[in-house]
């Protein structure tokens, strides 16, 4: 019921969200959904090693130059969630972006490697960091 809710509450914070706008807030969904993922099994298991590779994956697939074209200067329509500061420090920005991928690839690395949950909980946690960092930089609170 929480996870139905809260999948309501994004969709509504959506809603009348177009263009480039609404594919980037569909990306940081995806993004966040695989998050969620990997916490779920590296924190209450079963630990999955596959769900780590696809949830590294498709982060991967929505990180570095995929999600700086994601946002074209002045792209702010009332949906987004996104602060001006990315575009007055785009270099920062772009830097988070490419953090992204690239905690993204390692941990799925990781993952096909064989690592155990314990040392995947470390690269998780960058991963969680390079997310948490740009949000506070990056993100309107709505």
């Amino acid at each position: 019921m929480v996870l139905a809710l809260a999948g309501a509450g994004a969709a509504f914070a959506h809603s009348g969200a177009t263009g480039l706008v609404k594919e980037r807030m569909d990306a940081m969904l995806e993004i966040g959904d695989s998050m969620k993922s990997l916490g779920r099994i590296l924190k209450s298991g079963p630990y999955d090693p596959e769900v780590a590779i696809v949830a590294g994956d498709a982060i991967a697939g929505h990180a570095g130059e995929e999600l700086t074209e994601l946002f074209p200067e002045g792209s702010l329509q009332p949906q987004s969630e996104a602060s001006p500061a990315i575009w007055s420090n785009w270099t920062a920005f772009r830097d988070y972006a490419g953090d992204l991928k690239s905690s993204a690839l390692a941990l799925k690395t990781m993952a096909e490697q064989g690592a155990d949950s314990l040392a995947l909980a470390d690269a998780f946690g960058e991963l969680a960091g390079t997310c948490k960092a740009c949000h506070q930089e990056f993100r309107i609170k709505k």
